[in-house]
C-alpha cells in the first residue's frame, strides 16, 4: 500500500498541449502522449492512468474506454465542447470531466468574424484571381456589413464575443438561444425561425447535443433569405452539409464560411469542396499561441485540482461531485 501511495500520477495525453502545461505535468508526474506510442501500446498505457487529457475533437472517449481505464480518476478535456465525451458513463463511473469553456473564446470569435468578412467581400476568390494574372473587379462585387443583420444562433461566450465585435463594425444582431433569460443591450432576442428570416448573416455558436444536431437542415436553409452567408465555427453535424452546398450551388445563399465539418479531416468528395462561393479552413476556430495556451493551463490546473481532492472550475458534469 505504501508504494501505491507514493506512485506519482500518470497523465495519459491524445496528443502533445501547450509546452509550459507539458512541462508543469512532467513536473508533478509522468506524461504519455498516445500519438508517441504504438497504438498496440495505448490500452496498456490507458490502463494505468490516473488523468487523460484529451485535445483533438476526433478522440472519442467512449463508455468502452473508459471501462478500459481501472485506474482514472479525471478526464480533461482541451476544448470547449464535450461532445467527444461520454458524459453519463463517466458520470456513472464516478469521474470528474472537466473542460475550457471561455478560453478559446476570442479565438473562436475573431475567425468568426474574418470568415463572415472573407466571404461577404469574396477575398479568396479575389486573391486567387490576382494570383492567376485576373484583374476583372467587377466579378467580386461583395457585401458591406455595416446596417446589416447579424443572425448569432448559441449566445454562450464566443457568441456574445462574435456579437460585441460584429456591433462596434456597425451591423444589428438578433440571436437564438433557448437557455439566455437575460440579454445585452442591443441584442434582440428571437426565435430561429425568426433569425434565419431576417438575418443577412448567420452565425452558428451552439454546442453539439442532441437538441442541435441537424438543427440546420435542408428547410431551415430554404427560410434564410435570399443570398444571406452562413458561418459554422461549432460543429459541423449542426448543419446539413449536403443541403448547404445544394443551396450555394443554386445560388439561394450568397456564400459560407465553414470552420468545422461532420467528418474531419473532410473526404475529398464533400459536397462543400465545388460550392460556390465558400471559404473553409480545418477546424483552426482555437489554433491561436494565445488561445492554446489558455486552454492547456486551464486544464491541467483543473485536472490537478480533482487530483488534489478540490473542486475544479469548469466541470461538465457537476452531479458526480455532489
Amino acid at each position: 500500500m505504501a508504494e501505491e501511495s507514493s506512485r506519482p500520477p500518470l497523465f495519459v495525453l491524445s496528443d502533445a498541449i501547450h509546452p509550459e502545461a507539458m512541462a508543469w505535468l512532467s513536473r508533478i508526474g509522468i506524461v504519455k502522449v498516445l500519438d508517441d506510442l504504438a497504438p498496440k501500446d495505448h490500452p496498456v498505457v490507458l490502463a494505468e492512468a490516473d488523468a487523460l487529457i484529451v485535445r483533438r475533437p476526433s478522440f472519442q472517449v467512449t463508455r468502452e474506454l473508459i471501462s478500459t481505464c481501472p485506474r482514472l480518476r479525471v478526464i480533461g478535456r482541451h476544448g470547449a465542447g464535450v461532445d467527444n465525451v461520454d458524459l453519463q458513463a463517466a458520470t456513472e463511473a464516478g469521474i470528474p470531466v472537466t473542460y475550457t469553456p471561455s478560453a478559446p473564446t476570442d479565438s473562436v470569435a475573431e475567425l468568426t468574424i474574418g470568415l463572415i468578412v472573407a466571404v461577404a467581400r469574396r477575398i479568396v476568390g479575389a486573391h486567387q484571381a490576382v494570383c492567376m494574372g485576373i484583374w476583372h473587379r467587377e466579378q467580386f462585387m461583395g457585401m458591406e456589413l455595416a446596417g446589416k443583420v447579424l443572425g448569432i444562433i448559441g449566445f454562450g461566450s464566443i457568441g456574445r464575443a462574435v456579437a460585441r465585435i460584429a456591433q462596434a463594425m456597425g451591423m444589428r444582431i438578433v440571436a437564438y438561444d433557448p437557455y439566455v433569460s437575460r440579454w445585452p443591450e442591443g441584442v434582440q432576442p428571437v426565435s430561429l425561425r425568426g433569425l434565419l428570416e431576417r438575418a443577412d448573416v448567420v452565425t452558428i455558436h451552439a454546442p453539439l447535443t442532441s437538441e442541435t444536431k441537424g438543427l440546420l437542415g435542408r428547410s431551415e436553409l430554404a427560410v434564410m433569405k435570399p443570398g444571406a452567408i452562413l458561418v459554422n465555427t461549432a460543429r459541423g453535424e449542426i448543419v446539413d452539409e449536403e443541403a448547404l452546398a445544394e443551396a450555394l450551388r443554386e445560388g439561394r445563399l450568397g456564400g459560407a464560411g465553414i470552420d468545422v465539418f461532420s467528418r474531419e479531416p473532410i473526404p475529398r468528395e464533400h459536397p462543400l469542396l465545388h460550392a460556390p462561393n465558400v471559404v473553409l479552413t480545418p477546424h483552426i476556430g482555437a489554433m491561436t499561441e494565445e488561445a492554446q495556451r489558455r486552454m492547456a493551463m486551464t486544464v491541467v490546473e483543473d485536472v490537478l485540482r480533482v487530483l488534489s481532492g478540490e473542486r475544479p472550475s469548469y466541470l461538465a458534469n457537476p452531479e458526480v461531485l455532489r
